[in-house]
């Protein structure tokens, strides 16, 4: 019987709130010790319900190791974004079996895949999955080091006329949008040419449609596969998260495609011996659902996913390392209610409503601009009543309250 469990964190605590601190009670009815190590901002005893030590930002596996070991941990839960701290837990993962303790994350070699972008798409085309059109592309050749191959540049324009315009580039090993060019005509190849990226990157083509994900928990052939997210309208253009509209409306043509999908999704899983969670990235477009990442973690999208099945992926992962994952998969009902995630410029002072729950409010603050963020939650039959609500408890830009408007008429 396992007593103590750790869990490693990268990035802020309250991105899991309040869903985190909700694994309380399954600490406590199986009389376990928790301990959190986490390595960004900052953390109280709201945030996360054990003990707490915060750790460098750059801690190798083998400190982690070594803290572990010293308080004793029996378990081991990774929670960490982004992807290279995923592979960092999984070397943990690695070492900690030689001391017969157990971590609930992927094994390395699966960490590794799904972190590479070009590998995560060969992947899903061994599955007979649809992923957008593309090629790996050589850094150094770009950048004309080493080898000196000048037709390569050439290769590149007539691989853009092939795949087709709009396309776009993105790091092999980077994640969260980070370092993606778009490449709308042959002036913009040109332009990339001149001043690619100092290394290794995918070109795809950059498919229009509905950009969304599924998060997938599991264990031992044992898969859950929550609610679709739905993130808005995919164009050759930066898009910044905090700024999106997201929901978890119900869409039967999209869902009807999308049970082939998950049933493969689910083999996938299986073979890779997926141990934790996943984020399945996709665009909807003519009928087919194109998968474009697999991110080995828990995401941006675990809050949303939870509140709309009510199923809770960090008590799954605790459920996992206590040893009762069966029991607990057998709880999930689907898609049970509509969730909805929006950027506001400020809150009102309304009268709270017992349709409509607030799931989460916060603040982000990226390069000194502060970003206002909020999840709310309510039943289908009250989605009447969501719109006047919103705009009684929040002030919104036009175009957040014009997507948000869309989206409500859309389900009622």
């Amino acid at each position: 019987m396992v007593h103590k469990i750790a869990l490693l964190r990268s990035v802020e605590v309250q991105q899991a709130h309040p869903y985190l601190a909700s694994i309380a009670a399954s600490f406590k009815s199986s009389n376990v010790s928790a301990k959190l190590y986490y390595t960004d901002g900052d953390c109280s005893e709201d945030d996360f319900p054990g003990a707490i030590e915060k750790l460098a930002p750059d801690v190798t596996p083998e400190a982690i190791v070594d803290r572990l070991l010293s308080w004793g941990a029996e378990g081991v839960i990774s929670l960490s974004i982004p992807d290279e701290n995923t592979m960092r837990d999984a070397v943990v993962k690695t070492k900690l079996l030689k001391h017969g303790i157990p971590t609930i994350t992927h094994p390395l070699p699966t960490a590794y895949l799904l972190s590479n972008k070009w590998e995560t798409k060969q992947a899903i085309r061994r599955h007979g999955l649809a992923t957008p059109d593309g090629v790996l592309l050589d850094g150094d050749l770009l950048n004309r080091r080493n080898l000196p191959v000048p037709a390569y540049q050439d290769f590149v324009r007539s691989k853009c006329d092939e795949i087709g315009f709009p396309l776009l580039t993105k790091p092999l090993w980077d994640c969260l949008g980070n370092g993606i060019r778009y490449l709308t005509d042959s002036t913009a190849v040109e332009a990339y040419l001149n001043s690619p990226y100092n290394g290794n990157v995918v070109l795809e083509q950059c498919v229009i449609g509905q950009l969304c994900s599924v998060e997938i928990v599991g264990r031992d052939g044992n898969y859950i596969i929550q609610p679709l997210i739905w993130k808005g309208l995919t164009a050759p253009e930066l898009s910044f998260p905090f700024t999106q509209v997201r929901h978890t409306a119900r869409i039967p043509a999209a869902e009807h495609d999308f049970v082939p999908v998950s049933d493969e999704l689910r083999t996938f899983c299986i073979e890779l011996n997926i141990e934790g969670v996943v984020e399945v990235e996709m665009i909807y477009a003519n009928n087919l659902f194109y998968i474009i990442e697999i991110n080995p973690r828990v995401s941006g999208s675990t809050t949303l996913s939870i509140a709309a099945s009510h199923f809770n992926t960090f008590d799954a992962l605790a459920h996992m390392a206590l040893g009762k994952w069966p029991e607990f998969a057998s709880t999930f009902r689907g898609n049970n209610s509509f969730a909805l995630q929006f950027p506001y410029l400020q809150s009102r002072n309304a009268s709270k409503s017992n349709k409509v729950k607030i799931v989460r409010q916060s603040d982000f603050h990226i390069n000194n601009q502060k970003y206002a963020n909020a999840v709310v939650v309510c039943a289908p039959e009250y989605l009447s009543d969501l719109g006047a609500w919103i705009d009684d408890y929040f002030l919104l830009d036009e175009r957040t309250a014009k997507v948000i408007e869309g989206v409500i008429s859309g389900q009622t």
